[in-house]
């Protein structure tokens, strides 16, 4: 159910230093550590010899030494040491996987390491970019990864469960509209001259009415990125208006758990530090809410008698066509 021949964000790049990071990422244990010069490694987090976890034991310069028998693998996982034995077994090696750093992130790739071209990393500039204020965290979910990636293409829950941030009536309410190109999935909702949620408000001030939009990108594996913002109708408070972008990558953990990475990153008051702490928090709580649903809706998924079976409406269009170009991948990468 897992792309492998895609970029992921395995960690962010403040977590990875000179000691070992455990993480699972679509089912496959990876440790991962800085070299001495700096440069991110990962590798299986699983000792070719007894199968013990290799996080479990410590750096020796830029190599890992096994705690259960003090085997040492280099960065490119191949075996350098075993106590007592000079000849070392070609077949005693961990696999290694492409990690690159790129817009604060480390970016990890699962496939054919061959295939594996940075350039190919998913844009996602506004993390680091001059011009744009960042604040962002991570959070995990207790459920499937294409249960956010629906979340985040049907915009419609905001009005409901985030009525506290950036819920508002105009957005379950305005039809939105859905495109494909390749596996690209684009959907935008535009609402005209309506109520601006709690947080623009608390944002910027406004107190008219805007003029407001979402333009949601996704991109496989499963990278979501929203253009939201709004603009006052009074054109008294024209310079009241709102943009920022809300990035959003998908880590598969397990079948039933993700890694999100997230942030929302704005050009306007960038050095308002009470406003960032704002944001940030604001921000949690949303995806916290989120949380909840999803998690919970993981459950009744795995407890349906039935089977599970998710029914689509109208506003599913854009999570109904990401799905079917994972599921393409997914096929393609068996084949």
């Amino acid at each position: 159910m897992f792309i492998r021949n895609g970029w992921y964000v395995a960690a962010a790049a403040g977590e990875v230093g000179r000691s070992l990071l455990a993480r699972w990422i679509c089912g496959e244990p990876v440790v991962m550590f800085r070299k001495e010069e700096g440069a991110p490694v990962a590798l299986e987090d699983r000792c070719p010899h007894r199968k013990t976890q290799l996080s479990l034991g410590s750096l020796a310069g830029d190599e890992v030494q096994c705690l259960y028998h003090g085997l040492r693998f280099d960065c490119d996982g191949a075996c350098t040491f075993i106590p007592g034995q000079d000849n070392i077994p070609p077949r005693l090696k961990a696999r290694a996987y492409p990690l690159f750093e790129k817009y604060t992130w480390l970016w990890i790739w699962l496939g054919d390491p061959a295939l594996a071209d940075p350039d190919s990393i998913p844009d996602y500039h506004w993390n680091d970019a001059p011009g744009w204020t960042p604040v962002g965290g991570y959070l995990n979910f207790r459920a499937d990864y294409r249960l956010l990636v629906d979340n985040l293409l049907d915009l419609t829950h905001e009005t409901y469960v985030h009525a506290r941030t950036i819920g508002n009536m105009a957005v379950a309410h305005t039809p939105q509209q859905t495109e494909v190109d390749g596996d690209i999935v684009r959907v935008t909702r535009l609402m005209k001259d309506c109520n601006p949620p709690p947080l623009f408000k608390r944002a910027r001030g406004i107190a008219g009415n805007i003029d407001r939009w979402q333009k949601i990108r996704f991109e496989p594996p499963a990278h979501i990125k929203i253009d939201a913002g709004g603009a006052p109708v009074s054109p008294a408070e024209k310079d009241k208006v709102l943009n920022w972008w809300i990035l959003n990558a998908l880590t598969p953990e397990t079948e039933r758990s993700t890694h999100y990475f997230w942030a929302v990153s704005r050009n306007f008051s960038q050095d308002d530090e009470d406003l960032s702490k704002m944001v940030h928090q604001q921000t949690v709580q949303t995806f916290e809410e989120d949380r909840d649903v999803l998690e919970s809706q993981q459950r009744m998924i795995e407890t349906d008698p039935s089977g599970g079976t998710l029914l689509a409406i109208n506003c599913d269009a854009g999570g109904v066509a990401a799905r079917r170009i994972i599921d393409a991948r997914v096929r393609a990468e068996a084949a």
